[in-house]
């Protein structure tokens, strides 16, 4: 289940960032970021019977680390994830000729002018932060459940 929620998740959030990106006149930022969030929404919930749906690493070693999750299920969907991540590249290389990704590497970000290396990465790790602090006291927190 991890492994094609995660294939489908960069099929559907990178492939619209490669159709799309830097397009003139267009609200391609809005489109990839609601791209990515219904995409990772659907999905959880599509595959979150099977596997919890996290479809993000960090959020499996997030539930290995709180006891949500045993660790050798967590290396299992870690592989999954990986695999699934590179699968999904794989076929977007397939879908797309090199020349019409208009984001020049398979919707990958880079760094903005003005910002350092090390802004990106705080700014990446307290996002993820972020992400796997909603799912703990969403998705795993007894004291959210309805």
């Amino acid at each position: 289940a991890e492994y094609i929620a995660m294939t489908l998740f960069v099929i559907i959030g990178c492939g619209c960032a490669m159709g799309i990106a830097k397009e003139p006149g267009s609200a391609w930022i809005l489109q990839v970021s609601l791209t990515f969030g219904f995409a990772i929404t659907s999905l959880a919930y599509s595959v979150g019977a099977y596997s919890g749906g996290q479809i993000n690493c960090a959020v499996t070693l997030g539930l290995v680390i709180v006891g949500q999750l045993n660790f050798v299920q967590g290396i299992l969907n870690f592989i999954a994830q990986m695999l699934g991540s590179m699968t999904g590249a794989y076929i977007l290389c397939m879908i797309f000729p090199k020349d019409m990704d208009k984001t020049g590497g398979l919707g990958s970000n880079g760094i903005s002018e003005g910002f350092s290396k090390r802004n990106a990465f705080i700014g990446e790790a307290m996002m993820t932060c972020l992400l796997v602090f909603v799912v703990l006291e969403t998705a795993v927190n007894p004291n959210s459940a309805s």
